[in-house]
């Protein structure tokens, strides 16, 4: 950080020594802003790196754990393919159709 701090008052000093505004500007922002944007990009990649890890490991544990009630966790709607018991069907109803129990 404290490189890119030197870097960045180095090329203050030479834009202000340009000729013209137009000169300075464009000089500061490819000789400083736009190098150590960066640089300070390439090094925080890191640690975003890690936090993003991070951030996961918390949802699969928050998602693995019994809800207050200790139930396990899991999806509570029916996905397509899966056809939810009715309450009521007793033992003949399967999961594959649930309304052939009277008919058998």
């Amino acid at each position: 950080m404290i490189i890119v701090i030197g870097w960045l008052y180095v090329t203050v000093l030479v834009a202000a020594s340009e000729a013209s505004l137009v000169a300075g500007i464009i000089s500061f922002l490819f000789y400083g802003a736009l190098p150590c944007g960066l640089i300070l990009y390439f090094a925080g990649s890191r640690v975003r790196r890690e936090r993003r890890a991070f951030r996961e490991q918390q949802r699969l544990a928050a998602s693995s754990q019994p809800d207050q009630a200790g139930h396990a966790p899991g999806n509570a709607v029916a996905t397509e393919g899966e056809v939810a018991l009715a309450v009521g069907e007793g033992a003949g109803a399967t999961a594959e159709d649930p309304g052939d129990a009277g008919r058998r």
